[in-house]
């Protein structure tokens, strides 16, 4: 069985797709019609190529997850207005302050959800069958939605946006620890005008407001990026990687390409994919790689941990994608998403093995999140890499007697630096369809 790798070709379409879907459907925010057409659009897509393809529906709540923003920011401001007054009720205010924190973008967790507009998303599942009994799996995973724009991002870039959000955290851990020295000497309910060295404590502490009052504008409600490479790289490389082995007759491995949705606002899709099916996953022999930002060749790697470094990727999984690099000559790096996760925490946290492929500075870029991140913005050097290891994966990860006759490339160097795209972006427009039929 053989499969060629005509990686530059496909990356090339790749971009020419990423460019037509995004003029074509707009919008993509979560539970958004512009997200719900990108669905139909690659089931319709992956129906050429897959043996089955179901769309699954589920609730969403978009906006829960950045909530945090405005609960926590308005607790910790409150909380040093309250330090001048009473320390007990500073310390409750900055405590609670912390809960949607934590909850919501620390944790990824659905505690705030039922608070807000309810609105629908969807995972597309396509899945190739194999000629004998199917023994083992492999799912590339990817998300259809795009992002609010990060204003602060956008506004002051990437190094700023992590110098405020650490003035934030020193702020806090600085107003917590004189308000409890305040409540440790006063006393009681810690009830009293702040004077002396602990009003001029407080009052030198009012210049962390400024980081704090900047942090309400860290996302743009207006403003919905294109998304092009986060994630229609992911989606397009995942898609490409299902048609390129179309005709390939594996024995015993089935291959899976799930497409998530409302992956941005807290892994949401991935999530209600496990709530239905992880209890009837083989977990010895099913493995999820998510694929996530494709950008940056030189920033290539495969996170062996996720969700902020508090949850720990499958090594199974990290060395499959680490040795497959290794045999193709791609230089790939066990590294983690910065202050952000990726689809394979949901299925970690259930049981399941995998791991993430990004490839995004540590920097945080200036599209990383905002405007910038369009579909004239795009690596396609970096797409070609990415496609050509995931049909290594996949081969390897099948173990079967599968050849890969690989088109020869000119030699690239990796860079961090903003790369144009090689071959010119055709014009063209595609009608976007109200359903699509499913085989």
């Amino acid at each position: 069985m053989k499969v060629t790798d005509n990686r530059f070709e496909t990356a090339d379409r790749i971009c020419r797709d990423i460019k037509k879907l995004c003029k074509t459907v707009g919008s993509r925010n979560a539970g958004s019609d512009g997200e719900r057409q990108t669905a139909e659009f690659f089931a319709d897509r992956l129906s050429a190529s897959a043996d089955s393809v179901s769309v699954e529906k589920f609730k969403v709540n978009p906006n829960a997850f950045s909530s945090w923003i405005i609960l926590s920011v308005s607790g910790v401001l409150l909380g040093c207005v309250a330090y001048f007054f009473s320390s007990l009720v500073a310390i409750l205010l900055f405590a609670v302050a912390m809960i949607p924190f934590i909850g919501q973008y620390v944790l990824y967790k659905r505690m705030l959800d039922p608070l807000y507009v309810e609105k629908t998303s969807q995972n597309v599942t396509a899945i190739k069958g194999c000629s004998g009994e199917p023994k083992k799996r492999i799912y590339l995973v990817a998300n259809t939605d795009a992002c609010f724009e990060d204003t602060l991002k956008y506004r002051l870039g990437g190094v700023m946006l992590v110098g405020t959000l650490t003035c934030d955290v020193i702020g806090v851990l600085y107003f917590l620890t004189l308000a409890i020295v305040r409540w440790v000497f006063v006393g009681g309910l810690g009830a009293s005008i702040a004077s002396g060295p602990m009003l001029y404590a407080g009052l030198a502490g009012l210049v962390f407001v400024i980081p704090f009052f900047a942090s309400y504008f860290t996302v743009n409600n207006r403003v919905v990026t294109d998304g092009a490479n986060c994630n229609l790289t992911g989606c397009f490389v995942a898609t490409e990687v299902l048609e390129a082995f179309k005709d390939v007759a594996f024995e015993n491995t089935e291959l899976a390409v799930l497409l998530t949705g409302s992956g941005v606002v807290g892994l949401r899709g991935a999530k209600a994919w496990c709530d239905v099916h992880a209890k009837d996953v083989d977990k010895d022999n099913t493995v999820f790689i998510s694929l996530n930002a494709l950008r940056e060749l030189g920033s290539l790697g495969v996170n062996s941990s996720d969700m902020n470094g508090l949850v720990k990727s499958t090594k199974e999984v990290v060395d499959l994608v680490l040795e497959s690099a290794k045999e193709i000559d791609v230089k790939c790096t066990s590294r983690r998403i910065p202050f952000d996760a990726s689809d394979s925490v949901p299925f970690i946290q259930s049981g399941l093995k995998s791991a993430g492929i990004c490839a995004i500075g540590r920097t945080l870029p200036d599209y990383y999140k905002t405007r910038f991140d369009s579909y004239d913005n795009l690596s396609s050097e970096c797409i070609a890499e990415c496609y050509g290891l995931l049909l290594e994966v996949v081969r390897r990860y099948a173990g079967e007697d599968i050849e890969i006759e690989r088109t020869p490339h000119p030699d690239i160097e990796a860079s961090d630096k903003p790369i144009e795209i090689a071959t010119a972006v055709q014009e063209a427009e595609v009608a976007p369809t109200d359903s699509v039929p499913l085989e």
